[in-house]
């Protein structure tokens, strides 16, 4: 009954391979390419699973495209099967709903659009899956069963490498706390050893990033949880979230979920009390700020397999499942296929679809430049910038000079760039603007040139492209740097007469 599980799972798995290894790179990803190549216990945006994943990829198969996207797309594709074998358990075998719910699952909107591609949420969305998979696997055997220890193990430890994926995957820490208090038959386990079984298991890979909080004065811990806090509430974000969550399975796919909550299937409480806190905390959030889409992608495995049970008791099961299947293909592969067509860009917003578009010819533009301002570095402003150059000037040093917190993970910024001549690289708001915040950050500002990324005559984004030198900043280079960047009149002016050194402020 696990083979046409597992031959689904394969079959999605190859179509976003081949899309990982067509369209090129958006701003995250490389960014997070960025952090593959020096690997660290943590990062200021994210815990750091991401990064794992994409080195793991790179060392198999280069810095391109399907290298930094390989595990990813694995991590949805293993997520898809184990969205099926829950419902089979949960249907006490049944191969239909199991297929249907894998089906479902994989052709959610936000599950297709993001299956492709390297973030946060493909190890996110694993873990919760997985942790979910372990979870019902314990909750099926008898209190003395002699592997049930390893299950309860298996379910803390997949929560805890959820939690080193994303933040999101605390909230169902809760969610299970919460079942296992809500339902009766299941309170009994809270007098056992096995919730403080799977409580150390989940700390144990959570461990080596609570050090490194403690080390960087909680800096990951701090940029999350700055989420929560709140002002200026407003519902207008309500009517939105409420549109995506019912969007986002899409619209058969819901309607037919809430349908099988009539009757929820054995064990659907377990999918019903862990999904609930991180509903209500965005519902919350939502009063204050937008709910962004890819936040409630683990979410679509709980929809995925209610709606399963949904169609497979409806009156005419194959007609509603052919109809229901036949709305998500339409809307998923349509929405991806528009997004990421090679030749309309997607208007003229900096979204990620338009972010992959027009790079070959900038960059001809771009090292252009350098080579005619014998600049030896790149400079950047956004974390954007920053992962993109880095990834297209591999050979190139790439390094922002604000913001600095975020970059950490690469060590101390190179001293001999202090001497060098550099390009910074910034957006502007249209053609042929100088960069007003050069002079702020370095002491030395030359000629500045416009440069556009565009695709078949539409403009994406303006850029302006300035020779500089020395970096005031010094947390990037001391005095003594920026004496040693000064030209060789100066020097052997500095060796018979004292001078002063420019002051940070001019």
């Amino acid at each position: 009954m696990r083979r046409p599980l597992l031959a689904l799972s394969l079959f999605f798995l190859a179509s976003h391979l081949a899309i990982a290894a067509l369209v090129p790179l958006f701003d995250d990803e490389a960014y997070y390419a960025l952090w593959a190549r020096d690997l660290s216990l943590g990062y200021y945006d994210h815990p750091p699973m991401i990064a794992y994943m994409i080195r793991a990829g790179t060392d198999l198969l280069g810095e391109t495209s399907l290298g930094i996207r390989l595990l990813p797309v694995v991590c949805f594709a293993i997520s898809g099967y184990l969205v099926g074998d829950m419902a089979r358990r949960m249907s006490d075998g049944g191969a239909g709903v199991a297929v249907l719910a894998t089906t479902l699952y994989n052709l959610a909107l936000l599950v297709f659009a993001l299956s492709s591609f390297a973030t946060p949420d493909a190890p996110s969305t694993l873990f919760w899956i997985a942790t979910l998979w372990t979870a019902l696997r314990a909750m099926e055997l008898a209190p003395k069963t002699p592997s049930i220890t390893f299950w309860w193990a298996c379910t803390g430890l997949f929560l805890g490498l959820g939690g080193l994926s994303k933040f999101t995957n605390a909230f169902l820490a809760v969610g299970l706390l919460s079942y296992l208090l809500a339902v009766p038959k299941r309170r009994a386990y809270l007098s056992t050893r096995l919730p403080y079984v799977a409580m150390g298991a989940a700390l144990l890979p959570l461990l080596p990033y609570l050090v490194w909080n403690l080390q960087n004065d909680w800096l990951g811990l701090e940029r999350q949880g700055a989420r929560l806090g709140a002002s200026n509430y407003s519902l207008r974000h309500l009517g939105e979230y409420t549109a995506l969550l019912l969007l986002a399975p899409t619209p058969l796919a819901t309607w037919f979920a809430f349908r099988a909550l009539k009757a929820p299937p054995r064990d659907g409480a377990l999918l019903a009390w862990s999904a609930a806190p991180l509903l209500a905390y965005f519902a919350y959030h939502a009063t204050h700020a937008q709910v962004q889409a890819n936040w409630i992608v683990p979410l679509q495995a709980h929809v995925a397999i209610l709606a399963a049970f949904g169609l497979v008791r409806s009156h005419s099961p194959r007609a509603w499942a052919s109809a229901t299947l036949g709305l998500a293909t339409a809307m998923s592969v349509g929405l991806i296929a528009a997004a990421f067509n090679p030749v309309v860009p997607i208007g003229r917003s900096d979204n990620p679809p338009n972010q992959t578009r027009g790079w070959p010819a900038i960059r001809a533009e771009i090292g252009a430049l350098l080579e005619e301002t014998s600049a030896t570095w790149i400079a950047t402003t956004d974390y954007a910038m920053t992962g993109s150059l880095a990834l297209r000037f591999p050979q190139m040093p790439v390094w922002s000079v604000t913001d600095l917190r975020r970059y950490g993970f690469r060590g101390a910024f190179p001293a001999e760039l202090c001497a060098a001549t550099g390009l910074l690289i910034t957006r502007a708001k249209r053609p042929g603007t100088i960069s007003k915040i050069a002079p702020e950050l370095f002491e030395k500002v030359e000629a500045t040139s416009p440069v556009i990324r565009e695709q078949n005559g539409v403009t994406l984004m303006h850029y302006a492209a300035t020779s500089v030198s020395r970096p005031r900043s010094p947390a990037l280079c001391s005095n003594r740097h920026r004496v040693g960047s000064a030209s060789t009149d100066s020097k052997k002016q500095a060796l018979t007469e004292p001078r002063e050194l420019p002051s940070l402020s001019e």
